[in-house]
Parts: C-alpha cells; sequence; structure tokens
C-alpha cells in the first residue's frame, strides 16, 4: 500500500513538473513565437471552456442550411491550427486527416480533446521555430506567405472561429465561461456597495 501510495505521488509530481516547465519554455519564448504562444494561451483556455459549456445536443445545431454546426466550427479551429503547422513544414500526428476532420464527430468529449491536442501541437510546433526561419517563404493556397506571416494568420484564425463560436453559443442562450465569471464578479461587487 506504500509503494503504491509513493508511486502515485511521484507519478503526479513528475506531471506537474513537466506541466510547469512546459509553461516556463513559453513564457522563456521571445519574438513572434513567444507572443504567439502568451496570447494563444488564452484563445485556448477559451475554445475549451467554451466547448465544455454548450451541451452536447447542441453540438449538431446549426443558425441555417449550409453552415458549420458547433462541432464544426470547434473542428474547423483544430483544423486550421493543423494545417497551419503542415503548411509551415511539420508533420501531422497520426490519424489527422485533414479532408474530413472538420466533419469527422460531433461528440463533445472527443471534440474537446481533439481542441486540446490541437493547440498543443501549434504549442510544440511554434515553440521550435528558430527566428532564422520565420522570413522562410512557404506556399499557403497559392499564396506565397513567410512562416512569421503564418503564426500570425493562426492566431487570427482562432479568434475568427471563436467568434462564430461565441456567436452560435449566444443564439443558443449559452453565455461564454468567462463572460458569465465577470458578471458574476460585477455583481457582488455592486452588491457590496
Amino acid at each position: 500500500m506504500k509503494l503504491l501510495r509513493w508511486v502515485l505521488s511521484l507519478g503526479l509530481a513528475l506531471m506537474f513538473l513537466s506541466a510547469s516547465l512546459a509553461q516556463e519554455k513559453m513564457n522563456m519564448l521571445g519574438g513572434v513565437q513567444g507572443s504567439f504562444l502568451k496570447l494563444q494561451q488564452r484563445i485556448e483556455n477559451e475554445a475549451v471552456s467554451l466547448a465544455q459549456s454548450i451541451p452536447q445536443k447542441k453540438y449538431t445545431w446549426r443558425p441555417m442550411e449550409g453552415v458549420r454546426s458547433i462541432s464544426e466550427a470547434f473542428l474547423h479551429l483544430a483544423m486550421g491550427n493543423y494545417l497551419t503547422m503542415q503548411t509551415i513544414g511539420a508533420t501531422l500526428p497520426e490519424g489527422i486527416d485533414l479532408k474530413t476532420y472538420q466533419t469527422s464527430t460531433s461528440d463533445k468529449a472527443k471534440i474537446v480533446e481533439m481542441l486540446k491536442a490541437s493547440f498543443a501541437f501549434v504549442d510544440d510546433q511554434v515553440g521550435k521555430i528558430a527566428d532564422s526561419d520565420l522570413d522562410r517563404e512557404v506556399d499557403f493556397f497559392g499564396n506565397k506567405l513567410t512562416v512569421r506571416d503564418m503564426i500570425l494568420g493562426a492566431g487570427n484564425h482562432e479568434h475568427e472561429v471563436m467568434g462564430q463560436a461565441i456567436a452560435y453559443a449566444r443564439m443558443n442562450h449559452i453565455v461564454p465561461p468567462w463572460t458569465a465569471e465577470q458578471e458574476a464578479k460585477a455583481k457582488k461587487s455592486k452588491s457590496r456597495m
């Protein structure tokens, strides 16, 4: 029994250390890569919390025929993360098929995990980009862009799709978690006056 507790304690300690080192690495990066990763932390947290706050039964909802459903919007965000990294030269993780990715599931739990995995992949890949590689040109659907352009474009795309997901949530009477938290704090603060 003592051995089991010791092993579990060691495992937890290593898990926290690993997460702490990854966060420290992100904070130490400078330049475009470091700025992008700092800003991406917020969008990642918001995307995951919004995805978690929407009930499973709403994941197939779409505002009208011919546009993405809620599940497809979140998967489009994740797919964009993978596409951007592939364009700048990363090898996609096994099992990622960009042609079918955004319609591959409407299961909330899977989508939350897929979002987390896509952000982790971006964090890892952007963290590996050398400053000397930022001006390297890549082809993105016939457009010549630099690696720097692609990194900035990834952040742009993430925010654009999050705007869509927030609008979808609001249309379904779901307040984004970070807004609900701010409103609760404001209400509590106001009641103290």
